[in-house]
């Protein structure tokens, strides 16, 4: 088995029915295989995936309850078999030659540690998949309506790697979670995600052990993937500060800074 793609799913309606599809219509010379981690759905999609693993088309996994995004793949990654963990959003689609692409670039590449396409929205946009480690400010201004004021949209431009062509390979600090591949045995040597994250910052934390652990974080917009949401964005502090997933982002930040204060950051080129 080559790869071995997991997803989490909570409650997500139509979604993992678009990304398990958009899987199925890959094209690749290998094996691989679904699975799916339910955190405890009670919706819609509950249903699809059960009927999904009765056809054999997916392996599925229920948590027993909403373990949160980094311990719902972690539990994901026990059951692969594929030489490779791809960690996929349910509101990714894959493109026909994604994984096929990623496996060829990551054969050549053994120095590799995690391996992210380039995502972009329905209307084209390229997303800011890839960035700079960050600074605690970094996230307030790119949430806020800072990141419109002259000295702060510079710092967040920065952190977002407005100033790199998003169409050319190369090393980054860090990529996001929504799509993103390891060779399971680099997945395991960093211990996999750490599991104090509910929601949010366990990717960047991920690319940083992998990053110590001397493996690279590479964006790769040679193979590409569709992403239907956009992650918590800008607007008023006030209306932010009344949203559960703020406060959420909020604790895993402070979890994040407070385990890496005074460690130096990985160099790289």
């Amino acid at each position: 088995m080559k790869i071995s793609c997991i997803i989490v799913n909570w409650n997500l309606k139509y979604l993992p029915r678009l990304c398990i599809e958009a899987l199925k219509r890959s094209k690749t010379d290998f094996p691989f295989e679904i699975i799916v981690v339910d955190n405890d759905s009670r919706d819609e999609s509950l249903e699809y995936l059960e009927q999904m693993h009765k056809k054999g088309d997916i392996i599925l996994v229920h948590s027993g309850s909403n373990l949160g995004y980094g311990k719902g793949n972690n539990l994901g990654v026990r059951y692969a078999k594929g030489k490779y963990v791809l960690i996929l959003n349910p509101d990714v689609s894959v493109e026909s030659d994604t994984l096929q692409k990623l496996v060829d670039y990551a054969e050549k590449h053994h120095e590799t540690g995690v391996l992210a396409p380039q995502l972009f929205y329905f209307n084209g946009q390229i997303q800011d998949s890839c960035r700079r480690f960050m600074k605690p400010a970094d996230l307030v201004i790119k949430r806020t309506g800072l990141k419109k004021i002259g000295f702060f949209k510079k710092k967040v431009d920065q952190y977002l790697m407005e100033d790199y062509d998003h169409k050319t390979t190369r090393e980054v600090d860090l990529v996001t979670g929504a799509c993103l591949m390891l060779p399971k045995e680099v997945f395991e040597k960093v211990h996999g995600f750490d599991d104090r994250y509910f929601l949010f910052m366990e990717d960047a934390d991920l690319c940083r052990k992998v990053w110590n652990a001397g493996f690279k974080v590479v964006y790769y917009p040679e193979a590409r993937a569709l992403h239907y949401h956009k992650r918590l964005s800008g607007g008023s502090l006030l209306g932010l500060l009344r949203q559960r997933v703020f406060w959420i982002h909020l604790g895993s930040a402070i979890k994040y800074f407070w385990k890496w204060k005074g460690k130096p950051l990985p160099k790289h080129n």
